[in-house]
């Protein structure tokens, strides 16, 4: 089966390339099924979130978050950032992706609100170049998986039958405009993207971050806009990738 909305594959950055391999990763699974990339879902509190990949099967909507990353990786579920660290010493953090794709699914379920949120499954997929170190999971609601391994994680899942193919078809058909976005909108997203790398805006809601004062220790940070809807803070100087 072909990607639905296929793009040049050639010359890929790290990111789209992280995608690609995804996608080859799934392209042979049993069962029907169809594939969305680079879907834009709209927030409640305006823009989108990007997925980076859907596959709507009938076994369910899976929800990938793509990080192609080297070195090794640390992190938790109840981690803000999680940290790689190069081969040369140098360490590098990231938003924890599992946050990033808690709210994607977040957003999916608003958007499409007959979709259950017992019929999508949260997956994270790494690149083949870096070793996950030490990951700690508070549940089971999320896969965390290498690409290279994806594929036979994901195969016992594959069994259930949650979705019809008309349920599919019909999914497949109100989710596809948001993968065509005007060249307008794409750069208004990313512009918001880089807000939120600037620290101007919430990673996680997509609200203006505030200065606030602690009140017990009179230390300054930025604080969600959205307060106390969403808790998140950062230090001053802390910077977003």
């Amino acid at each position: 089966m072909k990607p639905s909305n296929a793009w040049n594959w050639t010359g890929l950055d790290p990111g789209p390339k992280g995608e690609y391999l995804t996608y080859c990763a799934l392209r042979n699974v049993k069962g029907y099924k169809k594939f969305l990339f680079n879907c834009y879902v709209p927030k409640e509190t305006g823009g989108y979130n990007e997925i980076d990949l859907i596959m709507l099967h009938r076994s369910g909507v899976y929800v990938f978050e793509s990080k192609n990353r080297s070195g090794l990786i640390y992190g938790s579920e109840q981690d803000k950032f999680w940290t790689q660290k190069l081969q040369s010493g140098r360490t590098e953090s990231f938003l924890n992706p599992i946050k990033q794709n808690n709210a994607h699914i977040k957003q999916l379920l608003h958007f499409r609100p007959k979709l259950s949120e017992g019929a999508v499954h949260s997956v994270i997929v790494f690149g083949e170049h870096c070793e996950l170190k030490k990951i700690n999971l508070a549940g089971h609601r999320h896969i965390i998986v290498k690409c290279g391994r994806l594929r036979g994680t994901i195969e016992p899942m594959l069994k259930k039958k949650i979705l019809t193919r008309r349920k599919i078809r019909r999914l497949y058909k109100q989710l596809y405009p948001q993968t065509q976005l005007s060249p307008q909108e794409k750069q208004a997203h990313r512009q918001r993207v880089a807000d939120i790398a600037e620290g101007r805006v919430c990673p996680f809601c997509g609200s203006l971050l505030v200065l606030r004062t602690a009140r017990d220790t009179g230390n300054q940070f930025m604080g969600c806009g959205s307060f106390p809807a969403c808790k998140y803070t950062a230090k001053l100087r802390e910077q977003f990738e």
